[in-house]
């Protein structure tokens, strides 16, 4: 059972250091060019948007499972 656990672990663990990184590229794009078209920016604010939101659901759920609840919440 511990093996499953640490399975689950380091793949959110993986999945919240990929977002973070797709986070900072998005950032770092948005701040490089310095008058995007407004299409453009609405996407990039978009994608950012849905990113920081999924890295929010992952942060929860590691939390939740560092409590020791062990069951994931159902969607």
């Amino acid at each position: 059972m511990t093996d499953i656990t640490r399975e689950k672990y380091q793949r959110l663990m993986g999945r919240i250091q990929t977002l973070e990184e797709m986070i900072e590229e998005l950032q770092g794009r948005s701040a490089g060019d310095p008058a995007p078209d407004p299409p453009a920016a609405e996407d990039l604010a978009r994608e950012l948007k849905d990113l920081t939101e999924q890295l929010a659901q992952a942060r929860s759920e590691l939390a939740r499972l560092s409590d020791g609840c062990g069951k994931p919440h159902a969607h």
